[in-house]
């Protein structure tokens, strides 16, 4: 692995009298894939909304690439290469499928963001440019076949993968996804496992928040274990499926297995 492209120290968000995030610290090296697991309130969604800038810490540092974020709103961490998916899916429903991918590449271009869905003006010009480059993601994720069709009549597993192409259309270094496999049938998990790999094969770095260990397992490099809110252990995934703290910690949830 090469150098951190992400240091977290003693990183906390507090909402009241509530520490969803209390005192975290960790590294992560370029180009590796990274998950973050613990129960239901262990705040991993927590960390991944303040990492991508969605919070503010309340204390505590973010560095990328050394240069500390911790003011710098959601947007500008897109500009500097760090996107996200969410739990919930965010799509423009009633367009196609091919315009909400084509909808991410509005921050490389200094065009208001409305002629993306109204072509005008200098739009036009790159129109065609976008065209191209949303069909090569869409092919990357499978739905090419799919790109004229309204995104809101996809099945769920592929508005999962669609909102996935959108992301990448913002060209990220840094890529977080918030339980991408929720929802997801055996097939399509294998298929975003390899999806996956390849972004990482292609000198993208992961953070992946997700409740399922099969694929925890079989594709993180390093996985962060979160409990209540804190640091619980960190390790390979075969160092975290023997430590006793991780598995007292899943066995407090009904029906979880490391």
């Amino acid at each position: 692995m090469s150098e951190n492209i992400l240091e977290v120290t003693n990183l906390c968000k507090h909402f009241g009298g509530v520490k969803a995030v209390d005192g975290i610290s960790f590294k992560i090296p370029a180009n590796s894939i990274q998950t973050i697991i613990g129960p239901n309130g262990a705040g991993k969604s927590t960390t991944l909304n303040l990492l991508s800038g969605v919070y503010l810490p309340t204390s505590g540092s973010i560095k990328y690439n050394g240069v500390e974020i911790n003011t710098l709103s959601l947007h500008q961490r897109v500009h500097l290469g760090i996107a996200r998916t969410f739990q919930k899916i965010r799509l423009f429903k009633q367009l196609s499928v091919i315009d909400n991918v084509i909808a991410g590449f509005h921050i490389h271009h200094k065009i208001p963001f409305w002629q993306y869905f109204i072509p005008a003006g200098e739009y036009k010009k790159n129109r065609l440019e976008c065209q191209a480059q949303a069909l090569e993601l869409l092919d990357f994720i499978g739905l090419k076949d799919k790109a004229n069709e309204r995104a809101g009549s996809l099945s769920y597993g592929s508005q999962r993968m669609l909102e996935i192409a959108r992301a990448l259309a913002t060209k990220p270094k840094v890529f977080m996804l918030d339980e991408p496999a929720a929802g997801l049938n055996d097939t399509e998990v294998q298929f975003l496992m390899s999806r996956l790999k390849l972004l990482q094969q292609q000198n993208m770095t992961i953070i992946l928040v997700e409740h399922n260990m099969k694929l925890v397992m079989n594709i993180a490099d390093q996985i962060f274990v979160m409990d209540h809110g804190e640091y619980l252990f960190d390790g390979s995934p075969a160092e975290v499926q023997s430590n006793p703290k991780v598995i007292a910690a899943y066995l407090g949830s009904e029906g979880a297995t490391v």
